[in-house]
């Protein structure tokens, strides 16, 4: 949703990080695929694995360097909102999730916001479909 205000070195880097989340599980699933392929959209640009499979160590501290707060929170939320795309916000990427909240200095609760507004949202969603769709 909000990815466009990212720029283009914030948006690759995100694509890496986005890519290394859904691999943590051992389970990249078809909705993490479809997630990955609306960034791309969203983003204007292409999945290129050779720009995004870096060590995520290294990802993350390029991220810290080239964002403020405002795209470390984009990017927070819209990686809870990839983890919880398959309906399995395991513990390995909860804990992946914290982890780059406490690395982005963020306050911890602001994961916690987003799950819950993210969950609102995907029961919000299922509601407009069972009207429209059945």
């Amino acid at each position: 949703m909000y990815l466009a205000m990212l720029n283009e070195r914030q948006k690759q880097l995100f694509l890496g990080l986005a890519y290394y989340l859904t691999s943590i599980d051992g389970d990249y699933s078809i909705e993490e695929k479809r997630m990955i392929d609306s960034y791309c959209y969203e983003m204007q640009m292409d999945f290129n694995m050779e720009i995004v499979n870096r060590p995520i160590v290294e990802i993350i501290k390029e991220m810290q360097m080239v964002c403020g707060e405002r795209e470390k929170k984009i990017i927070i939320f819209e990686v809870i909102g990839l983890a919880m795309s398959d309906c399995n916000y395991d513990e390995d990427e909860r804990r992946f999730v914290c982890s780059i909240i406490e690395k982005f200095d963020i306050e911890k609760s602001f994961g916690q916001q987003c799950e819950t507004i993210l969950n609102e949202y995907i029961e919000f969603q299922n509601k407009i479909n069972k009207i429209l769709i059945g």
